[in-house]
């Protein structure tokens, strides 16, 4: 970490860029480190692709580059909540012409592509890591706590997840001294969604199905099913950790389909994205079997179509409750 700091402190200009489909962690560390960086007297631009509405919460719009990015000089680039260098998507031709890159990240299966890395596994967030970087750099305004608090809180899913320890909790009171307005924080981010968010959870809800006596519940959307009620993927937050919210069920996995709207403005993204999520079940080891990666207990993958997706999925969850549970056996027939 002392070295990241040295490094910031001895440049002048910055890019920062997070993973394909944004998340909290990934929209938070980068605009609450711009902030940080423009505080020190650095140029700072971000490049982020589209993001849930619910996210203009979070300050920091101003420094994200308005025209084409792949003209934007780069000495310096910082990679955040990026578990590898193909999770940077269209930004990944700025960070091969970088001077010099950075890597902040906590997914376990990050091995450290850049120059700089620092990785930390057991950090609830990119945010939190942040946090820690800069706090003895600069002052922690206002901007930088709303940015930083609201990472913390998406990817720790309100502070409830394994990830959140003391040290996670110290952090965010910290952010809370700062003065701002946590409760309408949690409640944009966590709690309020949209009409058309709520009929695609309805028909979530009628697609999902269980397995091994509700141990794994599991359910799907189309592209066609989400355009049918106005919906579009980013209407789709919190779905998979609300199927593992299921009495008696110790793995979820939630399969979407983009709607062809999204793909028209989203040359990199793939049609079909995967979540899983687990209580105890190595679903990471799933994900990166998937061509995808994450953590222990929270993971996801790209790609395939969804019948493939869910039948492959659904056969490596099975073998790896049964290495689980390490003493039983349990039929191997699954079927979509």
């Amino acid at each position: 970490m002392d070295d990241v700091r040295n490094l910031i402190k001895t440049r002048d200009s910055f890019v920062l860029v997070g993973h394909i489909g944004p998340d909290g962690d990934a929209v938070g560390s980068c605009f609450g480190l711009a902030y940080a960086l423009e505080n020190m007297g650095k140029k700072v631009s971000v490049v982020l692709g589209a993001y849930p509405q619910k996210y203009k919460i979070i300050p920091g719009e101003k420094f994200l580059c308005k025209g084409n990015f792949k003209k934007l000089e780069v000495d310096v680039l910082i990679a955040l909540d990026c578990a590898d260098a193909t999770r940077l998507g269209p930004t990944k031709p700025l960070f091969d012409r970088a001077n010099t890159t950075v890597c902040i990240d906590h997914h376990i299966t990050n091995q450290g592509f850049a120059d700089f890395n620092i990785i930390e596994p057991d950090a609830s967030s990119t945010s939190e890591i942040i946090f820690r970087l800069i706090e003895d750099m600069t002052e922690i305004t206002e901007e930088i706590a709303i940015a930083l608090y609201s990472g913390m809180l998406t990817d720790t899913g309100g502070f409830k997840y394994d990830s959140t320890d003391k040290a996670t909790m110290e952090t965010a009171a910290k952010l809370m001294d700062m003065g701002i307005q946590f409760t309408e924080i949690y409640s944009e981010l966590l709690h309020r969604h949209s009409f058309a968010a709520a009929k695609a959870k309805g028909i979530i809800m009628q697609n999902a199905k269980q397995l091994l006596d509700g141990r794994i519940t599991y359910s799907h959307i189309s592209g066609e099913e989400l355009t049918s009620v106005g919906a579009t993927s980013f209407d789709l937050d919190g779905t998979v950790e609300y199927l593992l919210n299921t009495t008696g069920t110790d793995v979820a996995m939630f399969v979407y389909e983009r709607a062809q709207s999204e793909m028209a403005n989203q040359e990199h993204a793939s049609p079909v994205k995967i979540s899983f999520r687990s209580k105890g079940v190595d679903v990471g080891y799933v994900a990166e079997k998937m061509g995808g990666g994450g953590h222990l207990l929270a993971s996801g993958a790209t790609g395939f179509d969804v019948k493939y997706s869910m039948d492959k999925a659904l056969e490596l969850l099975a073998k790896e409750i049964e290495e689980y549970d390490n003493d039983q056996d349990f039929d191997s027939n699954w079927s979509s």
